[in-house]
């Protein structure tokens, strides 16, 4: 079921129809809303479009650093357990 949940986002309210809770809805308008502050305070750009793309993308590179850790880590998993059932088989014969 999807409801609608109005957001501020920079100071511009949007309406979004989601899945999603409204406690969720507002974590996501918080973390984008700091990400925004944070753009701002360099004062790279005061233009309202670029500080949300920049922000978007400050959100986007750490996602992709949490998919490389993510898979980094899932690798050693893997190699982790090729080595334990080489063992096991090892030891079993």
């Amino acid at each position: 079921m999807s409801n609608k949940y109005d957001v501020n986002i920079a100071g511009y309210t949007l309406t979004v129809k989601t899945g999603r809770s409204a406690e969720h809805m507002e974590r996501l308008s918080e973390l984008l809303n700091s990400k925004v502050r944070e753009v701002q305070k360099t004062g790279v750009t005061s233009n309202y479009l670029n500080v949300v793309m920049l922000a978007a993308m400050k959100l986007a590179d750490e996602i992709l650093d949490l998919r490389d850790r993510q898979d980094q880590e899932k690798r050693r998993i893997e190699e982790k357990s090729r080595d334990l059932l080489s063992t096991l088989d090892s030891a079993l014969k």
